[in-house]
């Protein structure tokens, strides 16, 4: 919400506008005469307005009861009211609020809502504005002959508008030395001419996108999936919570597995130990199990064994010695074949 005056008798300033807390004023584009020589726009006010951030919106009203003049004072004040916006550097694009100031009834209605017909004639429906109490300004909302409404707390009762976009208060301020009324801005857009609608950054395809994936990555109602499992709080899983899940699983299983690995290792040196005891075991049944002398001159069988192999290494390297089985065949004579 935003706070503006709009005023007739005389014209404070921007800096004191801006001084007593206000950001935007609603201005008459119609001449006051003699008796109101301040309540007209002028060029040098708009631009002392804009330097002091100032919004400026617009109004025509000349009488009360102008309105009930019908379609053709509105295509007249219509192009009157567009001319002066266009010499204080406003915009065509921008609404003009039209005043029906006084207590309408519904007979009157049908003259007001000529009037805007008129006046859209020259504007574009798009730009037509009304200001008045409940009873006019809903009544002309209904009938669509008025696109932006300005509704003031006279002739309204408790009623309010809800589709008005600027409301008049019932509270004054003294600004500048002028009496001002309060008003306060019920959109973001409520007419003024320094407004400018920003581009989406994308395109309602795009957005419908971005939606599915937000839905895809946080579940329905961006509540999670209960397919992935709860957190600590009871919460479910989003698809990225899921994913964290899986990721610090891997990382579990893949310690759990190294150290898996490393007992493997240590049980296959342990085997490899066995299997080489196991084998200087075999080969020692293997020896207790060949020949053996009874007891007790198996106690004596290794060193007999040794002392055979002495005397066999020592025939060999006499053979002329008698008695032994080289001089006995030397004895023999040559052998004779038959």
């Amino acid at each position: 919400m935003r706070f503006g005056l709009d005023y007739a008798a005389g014209r404070p300033g921007g800096a004191a506008v801006q001084a007593a807390g206000f950001d935007f004023v609603v201005r008459y584009l119609s001449d006051g005469g003699p008796t109101l020589p301040g309540k007209q726009l002028t060029p040098a006010e708009a631009d002392d307005l804009r330097a002091h951030d100032i919004s400026i919106v617009s109004n025509w009203e000349t009488t009360a009861t102008r309105m009930l003049d019908g379609y053709d004072a509105g295509i007249i004040d219509a192009r009157a009211g567009l001319a002066q916006v266009l010499r204080c550097g406003g915009r065509s694009d921008r609404p003009i609020y039209f005043s029906a100031d006084f207590d309408s009834t519904p007979q009157d209605q049908l003259a007001i809502n000529a009037y805007l017909e008129g006046a859209a004639t020259v504007l574009g429906s798009a730009n037509i504005g009304i200001y008045g109490g409940f009873w006019s300004v809903s009544r002309a909302l209904d009938a669509g002959v008025a696109t932006w409404s300005w509704q003031t707390g006279a002739w309204s009762g408790t009623n309010v508008e809800t589709r008005r976009n600027i409301h008049q208060t019932s509270r004054q301020v003294v600004v500048g030395g002028v009496l001002c009324d309060v008003n306060e801005s019920e959109t973001i857009d409520f007419g003024q001419w320094d407004f400018v609608q920003e581009e989406p950054d994308v395109t309602p395809e795009q957005d419908a996108v971005l939606r599915d994936i937000q839905i895809q990555l946080r579940g329905p109602g961006l509540s999670g999936w209960p397919q992935l499992g709860t957190d600590a709080e009871g919460r479910n899983h989003t698809l990225v919570d899921g994913v964290a899940a899986a990721l610090q699983r891997i990382q579990e299983l893949a310690a759990e597995s190294a150290d898996l690995r490393r007992q493997i290792g240590e049980l296959r040196t342990e085997v490899s130990e066995l299997e080489a005891t196991t084998a200087d075991l075999v080969e020692e049944i293997k020896r207790l199990d060949g020949p053996h002398w009874p007891w007790p001159f198996s106690l004596i069988e290794g060193p007999a064994d040794f002392v055979g192999e002495q005397l066999a290494r020592l025939e060999s390297l006499l053979p002329g010695l008698p008695g032994s089985r080289e001089a006995e065949k030397s004895a023999e004579g040559p052998e004779v074949w038959r």
